[in-house]
């Protein structure tokens, strides 16, 4: 068992080697260096659309723009002609008995 000497004398070292604890001196461009040193190491990023450049980017939306002007004139050109098919689908309808005269939902 450690007696009340051996216990004061531990805490009179402790306090000794804290007094021989002195301040450390660091170049004071130190912290700038290391930072410099991260930031070369740091990996860069690739984007995961890399090939989608701005080129293929305008490229693809005058294609998508063609597609859509081109659905739009041949979808109005067609509307002469789809009035003689309204008739087609009732004539459809009316023979697979798909058109009813009463407003009954149940049907």
């Amino acid at each position: 068992m450690k007696t009340k000497k051996d216990i004061n004398q531990q805490v009179d070292d402790a306090f000794k080697a804290l007094d021989n604890i002195k301040k450390v001196e660091v170049n004071h461009f130190f912290k700038h260096k290391v930072l410099q040193k991260l930031n070369a190491e740091k990996e860069e990023k690739t984007p995961v659309f890399s090939w989608f450049t701005p080129q293929l980017q305008l490229a693809t939306l005058s294609v998508i723009l063609l597609l859509n002007f081109g659905t739009i004139f041949y979808a109005f050109n067609n509307s002469s002609q789809s009035a003689s098919s309204t008739s087609d689908i009732k004539t459809f309808a009316q023979e697979y008995s798909l058109q009813s005269d009463s407003s009954s939902i149940l049907n």
